[in-house]
């Protein structure tokens, strides 16, 4: 009777962990047909944008809380020039051409370490719920578009400007239409050269916002206690679910598994982004598996 109990919770257990990943990676995507645009070109932009709708889901989940409607809509237009380093693979599901333009559907495969290592860097893990006070200054006979891309960068990165502070960040014009960026902070002076303004604010500011001291405190780590399992076996598929809830834990580690006279007992070290969502899910997935949970604060050494 034990062993299919077992076997029964293994199977939900895989069946969660592997409908979760097709089900998040399948995106529709309608791109309208533009005067003077190809089918090649509709076609390219129109992957272009189901690729950075599928990351845009992933990174949602990944940040430990809600971004506004104007920073979704800013992440979502800058991944559809640069969602390509987060995409694993991917499989068009179907495509119809349409006078008005094309539809897709796409099976996208999201590398969630690489994007959230990228969304660390563009400093959204820090400042989803507290912005992060900086100076941002640029020339005078700067064109309008390049101030409003300029400000939507501010926005993206949940900058909150005021003059004369720490860390500042300066934009000047470079040679053959580059742009030139030089951040200060404590001491510190970082520069970089580029022709796409995008690459020039996030290369600085990933500089700021992966410095050690930082990233040493954005986490908690606690230690996870679970006890009742029937069989190692059930713990090491409950470890792969835990590490596919990316909006609540950054890191996960098994540390050790013992038996116990109520089961099998295992327990992880997690780097927490959000306790309550943890504790939500933990409360939704284990006791109505017979299973007990305790979460400690003296993991950290």
């Amino acid at each position: 009777m034990r062993s299919a109990r077992f076997l029964i919770f293994l199977f939900v257990c895989v069946f969660l962990v592997l409908s979760g990943l097709a089900v998040a990676g399948q995106v529709r995507v309608f791109k309208p047909m533009e005067e003077d645009m190809s089918p090649m070109q509709l076609r390219s932009q129109a992957m272009a944008e189901g690729f950075a709708q599928a990351v845009l889901v992933d990174a949602q989940a990944m940040l430990p809380g809600d971004m506004d409607e104007v920073r979704t809509e800013l992440l979502k237009q800058y991944l559809i020039g640069h969602a390509k380093p987060y995409i694993q693979g991917y499989k068009i599901l179907s495509s119809q051409d349409m006078d008005a333009g094309l539809i897709l559907r796409l099976d996208v495969k999201v590398n969630k370490k690489t994007l959230r290592d990228g969304l660390k860097r563009m400093g959204l893990f820090a400042t989803v719920e507290t912005p992060q006070i900086a100076s941002v200054t640029w020339p005078e006979d700067m064109d309008a578009i390049a101030i409003e891309q300029l400000q939507g960068l501010v926005t993206l990165s949940g900058l909150q400007v005021e003059n004369l502070t720490s860390p500042s960040f300066t934009l000047s014009l470079g040679p053959e239409k580059t742009y030139k960026g030089v951040l200060v902070n404590e001491g510190h002076e970082w520069v970089a050269m580029n022709k796409d303004m995008s690459v020039v604010w996030f290369d600085l500011w990933a500089r700021f916002f992966t410095r050690s001291e930082l990233t040493a405190s954005q986490a908690k780590a606690q230690t996870l206690s679970v006890s009742g399992w029937f069989s190692p076996d059930a713990a090491l598929e409950f470890d792969r679910v835990l590490r596919g809830w990316d909006s609540a834990v950054q890191e996960v580690r098994l540390v050790e598994m013992d038996m116990q006279p109520t089961g099998v007992g295992a327990s992880w070290e997690v780097r927490i982004l959000n306790i309550d969502r943890l504790n939500m899910m933990l409360q939704a997935f284990l006791p109505q598996r017979g299973l007990n949970f305790q979460l400690s604060e003296d993991a950290e050494k």
